[in-house]
């Protein structure tokens, strides 16, 4: 049996890095099993590939309806845009900068947030994209260039430009949080993605724009500190929301109990096709969780998110309508996917 009536897994990599052969070449240089940092350099350069069989094939045997695809480091829209043309009725895309950093990285051009906001705008107005992500558009450096910090204001007022790109477009925008500790994340980035508050200003700024925290402050290990910082971002504002797909199912119990985010607020994504194992520790609390373990090094094979994200959502002991909110209600409200019954999901007469 299905967990809801219609789910969406909102956080979806349907690419995968050709890492194989420059890892292997690390791996003999230096003598020692490459680490996800090892990954992580070098990824934003890796050709990608069409990983949609697998996808498909987790999609069947979890009883997953459709999914939003989104590029991130490295990876190409315009294949994602395929296999939405190819699979109408199971894919949606989001859209990122992805030529503009791509050659700004090689050094063709210098990265600025306006060249970034084009490349959204030119995208956005195909109506061939429903959202922005993943993340905010943000600043990279060519190889050799040392990058520095962001200044809060100078971030504040790049996002209001990807926040107007969204506005006039009116789709929903998605912000970053936390990490999987394997892959280092740094302020150089995404400094909003150690911020969640910072959401506050743009929230107020903006509250026509829906603005979603991917893992909702959740995206491996077992702090709660962004966890908790973003649930209180999203019970201020009617147009925040928290994507839950990596939570465990006392964080979803966490998040739902505040009456101001409850099951309106939280979608389910799972960063599908992401190299983030589920560990496991017998006794602990939680007994599994995500996170990328250093001395285990990167996992090869196809991890299985999807199972373990709907056995977490499928232990709530809440409505059944409850749950068809949260696995698919809410991203087809927001999202503005097109569902062909009426009256199937919970009326939401605040939002």
């Amino acid at each position: 049996m299905k967990l809801a009536r219609f789910i969406i897994d909102t956080h979806v990599h349907a690419q995968r890095h050709a890492a194989g052969p420059e890892l292997k070449k690390r791996m003999e240089k230096r003598g020692k099993q490459v680490k996800y940092a090892d990954l992580a350099e070098i990824m934003h350069t890796l050709d990608t590939y069409d990983n949609s069989a697998r996808l498909l094939y987790d999609m069947e045997c979890y009883g997953v309806d459709m999914c939003l695809l989104s590029s991130a480091f490295g990876m190409d829209d315009s294949l994602n845009l395929q296999l939405v043309e190819k699979y109408p009725d199971k894919f949606r895309a989001l859209c990122y900068p992805c030529e503009t950093k791509k050659k700004a990285l090689k050094g063709e051009i210098e990265w600025t947030i306006e060249a970034a906001c084009e490349e959204l705008e030119r995208k956005l107005s195909t109506g061939k994209y429903i959202g922005i992500g993943e993340g905010s558009p943000a600043r990279v450096f060519p190889e050799g260039v040392k990058p520095y910090n962001y200044t809060r204001k100078e971030r504040m007022d790049e996002l209001r430009k990807v926040m107007d790109v969204a506005r006039k477009y009116q789709v929903p925008i998605t912000t970053h949080t936390g990490s999987p500790m394997g892959y280092p994340l740094s302020n150089t980035m995404w400094p909003e993605n150690w911020e969640p508050r910072w959401i506050h200003d743009l929230a107020t700024e903006y509250p026509d724009v829906t603005i979603i925290f991917e893992h909702g402050g959740q995206s491996g290990g077992t702090s709660a500190l962004l966890f908790e910082e973003c649930v209180e971002v999203a019970a201020n504002h009617d147009n925040v929301y928290l994507e839950g797909g990596i939570y465990w199912t006392d964080l979803y119990y966490l998040a739902l109990r505040n009456p101001n985010v409850g099951p309106e607020k939280i979608i389910w994504g799972t960063d599908w096709g992401a190299s983030q194992p589920v560990i496991t520790q017998i006794g602990n609390n939680p007994q599994s969780y995500v996170m990328q373990v250093h001395k285990e090094g990167i996992v090869k094979h196809q991890i299985d998110v999807m199972g373990w994200s709907l056995r977490q959502v499928g232990r709530l002991d809440i409505s059944q309508d409850d749950l068809n909110l949260i696995l698919g209600g809410n991203a087809l409200r927001i999202f503005k996917i097109d569902f062909p019954l009426t009256r199937m999901f919970k009326f939401i007469d605040w939002l």
